[in-house]
């Protein structure tokens, strides 16, 4: 092949490639030359952005801690047969947690009924301020042991309906919380008030799929001690027993040969007042798994009746055969009963008494 023919095929290839790469703006040569390797190259400022808003919310570190405080101003309306007393007093909540309203999920776990009003929140101040008033009938399980002369320990129970232990903890404000120094109750003295925080199990998940166990919750509880001025009130309450006492004590006193028909009487009215007395103390207090100072008094007193009763057979029994021996029998049965009667509820009404 002549040289010309040879070179223009060799060159014209050449002379278009430059003309493509011209065209372009970029030299083949410089490009390559300039351009750093790919692992070096800095990645768009736009994609960790996209990155960061995809993932989710960094969860929060830990239970939020609720400082709950407690000012009570009426305690009033003792009701031990319906196991209830009526309360009002003010609750406050300090926390910094962001939509956290106490107002919303806040209970009294231990009320009947519960009316709140005059809830307010105060941010002004570095931290989520709320407070409330309650007006509450308290279910209470009396402790009867020692009634009239017995101590109360009244319970007000604090707790979050929504967040277990994992969202809030209660710590409880003991250095503001009170009861108000003019705050009386008839027939009580008020002993001691307390504010304490804790966690209570409850043995379900409420139907929770994360929660394996018990649920825990965390809970304030306000103690309130109270003492009884029981002396006033064991006269009134217990004095049918006392009448039938002394009526079944005269019956000893009675001559059986002319009287026996009196003896009988009394015996029943002692019957008739224990009972009714019996009556009237049952719908005052309510019923108690334990044996009571009232009950040692009504027992007392239906057993005083009963040997007075015994008394009355005795003597009908032995009085013709042995006259003697009959005022002996009834002689030391009256005894036995007086002494055995104010022994026993002499030591009883001191002991709850002390």
């Amino acid at each position: 092949m002549p040289l010309p023919v040879r070179f223009a095929r060799v060159l014209l290839p050449a002379l278009f490639l430059a003309a493509a790469l011209t065209a372009s703006g970029r030299p083949a040569v410089a490009e390559s030359a300039a351009s750093p390797p790919a692992a070096a190259v800095t990645p768009p400022v736009a994609e960790p952005q996209a990155d960061a808003a995809a993932a989710p919310a960094a969860p929060a570190d830990g239970p939020a801690e609720v400082k709950v405080g407690m000012y009570i101003t009426q305690l009033l309306d003792f009701d031990m047969s319906k196991r209830s007393y009526y309360a009002t007093y003010w609750l406050w909540f300090l926390h910094s947690r962001d939509g956290y309203d106490p107002h919303a999920t806040i209970e009294i776990a231990n009320a009947k009924s519960d009316s709140v009003k005059f809830n307010s929140l105060d941010t002004t101040k570095g931290v989520r301020w709320s407070q409330e008033k309650h007006s509450s009938v308290i279910a209470e399980d009396w402790d009867v042991v020692h009634f009239p002369f017995d101590r109360q320990k009244l319970h007000i129970l604090i707790e979050d309906g929504q967040s277990d232990t994992s969202q809030i903890r209660f710590v409880a404000d003991t250095h503001n919380s009170r009861i108000d120094p003019s705050l009386t109750i008839p027939g009580w003295t008020i002993e001691g008030f307390d504010l304490t925080a804790g966690d209570v199990a409850y043995q379900t998940s409420y139907g929770d799929p994360t929660i394996s166990a018990d649920s825990v919750y965390s809970r304030v509880v306000a103690t309130i001690t109270v003492k009884r001025e029981g002396v006033r009130l064991l006269c009134s309450l217990f004095v049918g027993f006392g009448v039938a006492f002394l009526l079944s004590m005269l019956t000893f006193f009675l001559d059986f040969e002319s009287m026996a028909g009196s003896r009988v009487g009394l015996c029943a009215a002692a019957v008739f007042a224990a009972v009714g007395n019996k009556y009237a103390l049952d719908n005052y207090i309510p019923p108690a798994s334990t044996f009571t100072l009232a009950d040692v008094i009504v027992s007392s007193t239906f057993v005083a009746i009963l040997l007075a009763a015994l008394a009355v057979v005795g003597m009908q029994v032995t009085r013709r055969s042995y006259p003697v021996t009959a005022r002996v029998i009834n002689a030391v049965i009256g005894l036995a009963t007086l002494a055995g009667f104010v022994a026993v509820n002499a030591w009883a009404i001191v002991r709850a008494a002390a």
